[in-house]
């Protein structure tokens, strides 16, 4: 057997075997908590540390192939949008236990996201994923660190091909979008925070 034919198999498997790039951004706009909600009094920070915010995911594409993308780089302006139209203020923290942030902002809570996510796709032909889900799940502790409540909102995206021609990563942008919306649902009827 010669060197061509064992080469053809090995490219053959590295092509099925890509991780490509996408994002899981929202749709900011469409993830605005309604104005009709009164915003809660309390003052929020929010925590991600470092380590997550560079945290790169793999999960399953279409064709063979896989996805790769940052969740929560992608999903902190978001995050932070929904604490800023839920409550009277929110601070994004650049530390768990920054003393002085909390005290400077008086707030009431830290808020540590947690997301977990998995994708499909129903297509053969194409790497992108035409299913996205995500599940975000925010901790809400008062400055000491007591946990007072724990949100989950699950956001699932669909995407047909006509869509992800124009934008790969529609799926995972869906999702993210749906997750928001629901977590700001969520805050407002938390029974936790109207004490």
């Amino acid at each position: 057997m010669n060197k061509l034919a064992l080469a053809l198999p090995c490219a053959a498997l590295l092509l099925t075997a890509c991780a490509h790039p996408m994002l899981v951004k929202p749709d900011l706009e469409a993830a605005k908590v309604a104005k009709a909600h009164e915003r809660l009094p309390q003052k929020v920070g929010l925590y991600i540390p470092d380590s997550l915010r560079s945290l790169e995911v793999t999960t399953a594409g279409g064709g063979g192939d896989k996805v790769r993308y940052k969740p929560y780089a992608d999903m902190e302006t978001g995050i932070f949008q929904v604490l800023n139209d839920s409550f009277s203020d929110a601070v994004v923290l650049s530390s768990r236990t920054d003393a002085d942030a909390i005290a400077k902002h008086s707030l009431s809570y830290i808020v540590e996201p947690h997301i977990d996510t998995t994708s499909s796709s129903s297509g053969v032909l194409t790497w992108m994923a035409t299913d996205f889900e995500i599940k975000l799940t925010c901790k809400f502790s008062d400055p000491a660190g007591n946990v007072l409540t724990t949100l989950a909102s699950d956001g699932t995206g669909h995407s047909d091909f006509s869509e992800l021609t124009h934008n790969m990563s529609a799926a995972g942008e869906h999702a993210a979008t749906d997750a928001l919306v629901k977590l700001g649902t969520a805050i407002q009827a938390a029974p936790e925070f109207k004490k």
